[in-house]
């Protein structure tokens, strides 16, 4: 008989006292599985085992291996789109939003292993896409992307986001993408960045920071094409 799933600290869809249910031990199972090996190489059977149940258990929690993978892209941290109407609420400062938009997307690395298997299992999907590759595209990339152009938008005075707004908007929330992609790397070189549930806050708090530099960047580069534009000489002018 395997032995039983380590479960993570402060696991995030583990219950707070006495052993997981099958339906968690599951997705446990499901995302150590998937993460290592890839949605292809990996069996029901092979799920079942590692979290001690039998195969209709899939079924019955389920339906079928396709829909036990889409549940590790809503169940364990939830969906970053969930975000958008937290950051993007009206009268919020930008310091507010932005600081919001951090630290909801950097909440799962207060979990440490839990949160660095869902960044595999993510990556995965990414280099061997399945049809959950486009529903999260869609979901969890361009629509925090397309509520994070429009948010800056607002705040540096612009009717519609143009492409150096996209540019802005995508490096903005590349910020957090970056720092889950590159947990290990972090952990390996300077692991007390996210050694505490404090360090990853204090993350959120900087990249708000870093963020907000940007978007001043943004506008003082407007403001001097704009200045630029309207000083210079119109051709079609008499002399």
């Amino acid at each position: 008989m395997p032995s039983a799933p380590l479960l993570p600290p402060a696991c995030p869809i583990c219950p707070e006292a006495g052993p997981p249910p099958a339906r968690t031990r599951l997705l446990l199972a499901a995302l150590k599985l998937f993460a290592d090996r890839g949605y292809a190489k990996t069996s029901i059977r092979a799920i079942a085992a590692e979290a001690q149940t039998n195969v209709a258990a899939v079924s019955y929690y389920f339906g079928d291996k396709a829909a036990l993978y889409a549940a590790l892209f809503t169940d364990p941290f939830g969906s970053l789109a969930a975000l958008v109407p937290d950051f993007t609420r009206p009268g919020l400062s930008l310091r507010v939003a932005l600081r919001r938009f951090f630290q909801g997307s950097l909440a799962p690395l207060h979990h440490g292993e839990f949160a660095r298997q869902v960044v595999r299992l993510h990556i995965r999907e990414m280099l061997e896409p399945s049809e959950q590759w486009e529903r999260e595209l869609e979901k969890d990339v361009r629509g925090p992307n397309e509520a994070m152009a429009q948010l800056l938008c607002r705040h540096l005075g612009l009717q519609q986001p143009d492409d150096d707004m996209h540019r802005l908007a995508l490096t903005v929330t590349g910020l957090a993408f970056q720092l889950w992609s590159h947990q290990e790397v972090v952990l390996a070189i300077q692991p007390q960045l996210l050694a505490s549930p404090e360090a990853v806050d204090l993350w959120a708090e900087r990249l708000t920071d870093y963020a907000l530099a940007m978007v001043a960047t943004e506008r003082r580069r407007r403001r001097a094409l704009a200045a630029s534009s309207s000083s210079a000489p119109n051709p079609s002018s008499p002399l």
